[in-house]
């Protein structure tokens, strides 16, 4: 039984197609997954030893070492090209899921599709996957034990460069859907926006200006 963050992860993987979970820790999510019928096949990925073996635990009790492999190592590296065809990425920081991107070529793939779930600095992601050819092709937001959480999904397609502060900061997010997340940014951008102008940082106050302008525009 997944709780409501990665439950709404595992909902936005597609069916049919073989998975790989990054930072998996307790492979909660795979075992999830392959045990429901939804993904026939599964590897689970973690840097660290100790989350690796209970990842492994949770399989070996599962029954399902036939079906879900667990590997040892940082980012995407454990894996081949053609492996798998969705990737879940959830669980780090918006700035480390774009360096596990950054360092992997195989990553640019029209025939992958990725879910993430930044913890913080969503922004930091937006702007790597909009600069670098990716295109985001829907965002949701939930919250959960008293905590917001923003879960995007992408594909590589060579897209041409977005080059656009408010885009990334507000991605697909729906005025109306995603409200409790959008007034949460707004006011975490006000306060930043006002400590910009104490300080007197001209350029900062002109993109921290703009990005609110749309923000206000979608709400």
């Amino acid at each position: 039984m997944l709780d409501k963050r990665l439950q709404a992860v595992a909902d936005k993987v597609r069916p049919g197609k073989r998975l790989a979970d990054i930072g998996t820790d307790h492979a909660y999510l795979p075992v999830n997954l392959v045990s429901r019928g939804i993904t026939p096949f599964a590897i689970a990925c973690d840097l660290r030893e100790g989350p690796l073996q209970n990842a492994c635990r949770t399989v070996a009790e599962a029954g399902l070492a036939d079906r879900i492999q667990c590997r040892l190592g940082n980012g995407l590296s454990p894996l081949s090209a053609g492996e798998v065809e969705d990737i879940v990425i959830a669980g780090m920081g918006g700035e480390t899921v774009a360096s596990i991107l950054s360092a992997c070529l195989w990553a640019k793939n029209k025939h992958l599709h990725f879910v993430f779930q930044p913890m913080t600095r969503s922004e930091d992601l937006r702007r790597y996957l909009l600069t670098e050819g990716y295109v985001i092709t829907a965002e949701t937001t939930l919250q959960h034990s008293g905590h917001l959480y923003v879960i995007i999904e992408a594909e590589w397609t060579d897209a041409p460069p977005v080059i656009d502060e408010a885009a990334y900061v507000l991605g697909r997010l729906d005025g109306t859907r995603d409200r409790e997340w959008l007034l949460w940014q707004k006011d975490l951008l006000t306060k930043r926006l006002k400590g910009m102008q104490t300080a007197g940082n001209t350029e900062e106050i002109t993109r921290l200006t703009g990005i609110l302008q749309g923000l206000e525009e979608r709400l």
